[in-house]
């Protein structure tokens, strides 16, 4: 049974926005973009391990949970997918690489080599998964949960995949094959009967906070005044949406609704700061009337903290600090 579904991560969501709003020609567009490629990339990975890990129904309780975040020993960890099943729980990470990989031993490397021919080492997948064991085994001894914990790296891409001798520390295979692991996996000795799960399951939903890196202005090091303002239209992806009649209105495509701000005042909050006067929402929107912003702002899911010249919005929903 999934007790989480992905969603887009908010890392992803802010990538979108800021590179809507950075002007072509400003000094850290590439950086962003090249970022926003490679998290779409991830997120795509995974979004591939769902599709195929959703065939995994066994007979026999068992619960999964996707992009799971936790804090344990004063530290952040997330978790691509978590698999529970009476005998064992599973650590899934998962990677999106279309290039040729190429895993070697003593030492551990792994090395994307490219269609060009060249070869870039990267970060040891194994050591980000031996990382999440060793923080999920303290976050379930705390509950006085004591099961066999295993690291599976997940090749979303069945690309060219060269291992060599001696075997990798831990086993590695694509999506496609994800679920013929699982069945495969042996049920020796039932730790957790179905109600356990059900539990674990449930505080972990309950612990799982979403992460965020807000704002990203701060995190980039770009300047709130270079990130372009305006109420951009759902319907052709351009900014500078007037307030009219009541509505917003789109000069470029004709397009007209009540609710387009909103988007703009969650941009606000991923990309410039956590809390919102009616003057910055005035700025950020391009709108003029004090009034009109009031009334806009009460209605757009925020809360209002303090009075007159000290007034400000923020999120009413708590957010994650980053790591």
């Amino acid at each position: 049974m999934i007790y989480k579904k992905r969603t887009m991560p908010n890392e992803l969501k802010a990538l979108l926005s800021l590179d809507k709003r950075l002007p072509n020609n400003h000094m850290k567009k590439h950086e962003v973009k090249k970022n926003l490629l490679i998290c779409q990339a991830g997120y795509n990975g995974e979004l591939e391990f769902d599709a195929h890990i959703a065939e995994f129904q066994p007979d026999y309780p068992h619960a999964i949970l996707h992009d799971l975040y936790l804090r344990q020993d004063g530290a952040y960890f997330q978790i691509d997918s978590l698999v529970i099943t009476p005998s064992s729980i599973t650590v899934v990470e998962v990677k999106n690489h279309k290039d040729k990989t190429v895993i070697k031993a003593n030492p551990t490397q792994f090395i994307r080599v490219f269609q060009n021919g060249d070869r870039k080492p990267m970060r040891n997948p194994y050591i980000e998964i031996d990382r999440k064991i060793h923080f999920l085994k303290n976050w379930l001894n705390i509950r006085g949960i004591q099961i066999p914990i295993d690291g599976l790296l997940i090749f979303a891409h069945t690309n060219e995949l060269s291992i060599e001798h001696p075997s990798p520390e831990m086993k590695t295979i694509f999506t496609y094959e994800a679920p013929a692991h699982f069945r495969s996996l042996p049920m020796n000795e039932h730790i957790l009967d179905g109600h356990a799960i059900h539990n674990l399951a449930t505080a972990m939903l309950e612990h799982h906070k979403d992460y965020n890196p807000f704002p990203l202005a701060d995190l980039y090091a770009i300047a709130p005044e270079d990130i372009t303002p305006g109420v951009i239209c759902p319907s052709c992806d351009r900014p500078g949406m007037r307030w009219g009649r009541e509505k917003w209105n789109c000069p470029s495509c004709g397009h007209a609704g009540k609710t387009e701000h909103q988007q703009t005042v969650q941009d606000w909050f991923m990309l410039i700061k956590p809390q919102m006067t009616n003057r910055e929402f005035r700025y950020f929107t391009q709108l003029n009337n004090r009034n009109v912003a009031r009334s806009l702002l009460a209605k757009s899911g925020l809360q209002l903290i303090g009075e007159r010249k000290a007034a400000h919005y923020v999120l009413m929903k708590e957010l994650t600090p980053s790591p």
